[in-house]
């Protein structure tokens, strides 16, 4: 009787875990390749994307910040 039990809730867990792999692997591949951009403030009213990246606030103009030294 015991067995019986033990067997009970081995198949239980298995198929939860197997509904919890279909259902995940469904969400990723409907997901797949989506991002975000954060798009330059100003873009909209910009002519082209030059002149967005150059009149947009927090760019990256200041070239000082980071630099990397090789040796």
């Amino acid at each position: 009787m015991d067995h019986a039990l033990i067997g009970g809730v081995v198949a239980v867990v298995v198929f939860a875990l197997l509904c919890l792999l279909i259902v995940l692997g469904r969400y990723f591949a409907r997901h797949k390749g989506t991002y975000f951009t954060h798009e330059a403030k100003g873009a909209d009213d910009a002519a082209d994307a030059d002149t967005a990246i150059i009149n947009a606030e927090g760019g990256h103009n200041n070239s000082d910040e980071k630099k990397e030294y090789y040796i």
